[in-house]
């Protein structure tokens, strides 16, 4: 599956759990693909790949630098993931 289908799936998940998730344009080599904005207040960036897809050295890098200053960035593979995708605030409530 393509990742443009994962982003679909993601997108469609996210409007599920009452979100909204915007494009983000590659202002930035290496910035992820998603903004997700939820009704708990939750925003991170949200990386997908296809099946089988790994983070470039430049990806790494964007995501180290926004962990480093507490920006959650989180990596999802394939639509399986896309599918149950949680935000991390609601996912320690399950």
């Amino acid at each position: 599956m393509l990742e443009k289908s994962v982003e679909a799936i993601f997108a469609r998940r996210v409007r599920e759990l009452g979100g909204i998730s915007y494009k983000f344009a590659p202002v930035v080599a290496g910035n992820p693909d998603r903004i997700v904005l939820m009704p708990d207040g939750w925003v991170g960036f949200v990386e997908l790949k296809a099946e089988g897809g790994a983070l470039s050295p430049v990806q790494r890098l964007w995501h180290a630098r926004a962990a480093a200053l507490g920006t959650v960035v989180e990596v999802v593979t394939g639509p399986v993931e896309a599918r149950r995708w949680v935000p991390p605030l609601l996912s320690q409530l399950l």
